[in-house]
C-alpha cells in the first residue's frame, strides 16, 4: 500500500512510514488530524492508541474514525452467518470507541452513522466478495465461505442489477480537549 501511494502525484513531498499505532514515530503536538479508516478494530491496545493519538495531536486538533461497529447493518453479516462470533468478539461497539477516546483527554465533537457505497451492483459486490479480502470473510472455513456465496448469489440474482449495494459505517470525530 505504501509502494502505491507513493506513486501518485499529488503525494509529492509526502513522507511515508510504517510504525505502531500506539508508537508514532513523531514529536508531541506537531499534526492537525489523526484519520484512522476500517483499522480500529485491529488495535490490541485500543486506549494506547488513543493516547498516543492525543500526544501528537495540537491543541484543537481532530482524531477523526472511521469504522465499522458491532451495531451497523453491513452486507457481510447476512449472508456469511459464520461470522457473527467474530462481529461480536471483535467489532467494536459505538460506546466503546467514545468511551475510549474521552478517557484519554478528548471531547466527541460528531458521530454520525453513514451509508457508504461498497459497490455499484450486486454482480460486482458478488465478485469482490469472492475475493476474500475482507478480514472476516477470509478467515472462515470453505465450508462456511461457500454457503455465503451460494446465498449471495442467489440475491444478486434477484436484485435490481442497477442498485448499488451499500452498507452502514460509523464516523467519529473528535478533538483532544484541554
Amino acid at each position: 500500500m505504501i509502494d502505491q501511494a507513493r506513486r501518485k502525484l499529488a503525494t509529492r513531498g509526502v513522507l511515508f512510514q510504517r510504525a505502531l499505532a500506539e508508537a508514532l514515530p513523531l514529536a508531541g503536538g506537531c499534526v492537525d488530524l489523526v484519520f484512522m479508516s476500517q483499522v480500529y478494530h485491529h488495535f490490541s491496545d485500543p486506549s494506547a492508541v488513543a493516547r498516543e493519538c492525543r500526544r501528537v495531536l495540537r491543541d484543537a486538533g481532530y482524531a477523526c474514525i472511521r469504522n465499522t461497529t458491532r451495531e451497523n447493518d453491513f452486507v457481510y453479516r447476512h449472508f456469511f452467518l459464520a461470522i457473527q462470533p467474530l462481529i461480536e468478539g471483535e467489532l467494536p461497539d459505538r460506546q466503546g470507541i467514545e468511551g475510549t477516546f474521552v478517557r484519554a483527554g478528548f471531547a466527541r465533537m460528531a458521530h454520525q452513522i453513514v451509508r457508504q457505497m461498497v459497490a455499484h451492483d450486486w454482480t460486482t459486490f458478488v465478485g469482490k466478495t469472492a475475493l476474500r479480502a475482507d478480514s472476516f470473510v477470509a478467515r472462515l472455513s470453505m465450508e462456511e465461505f461457500d454457503a455465503g456465496m451460494t446465498a449471495l448469489r442467489a440475491r444478486a440474482a434477484k436484485a435490481n442489477l442497477d442498485g448499488a449495494v451499500t452498507e452502514e459505517i460509523d464516523w467519529f470525530v473528535f478533538t483532544k480537549a484541554d
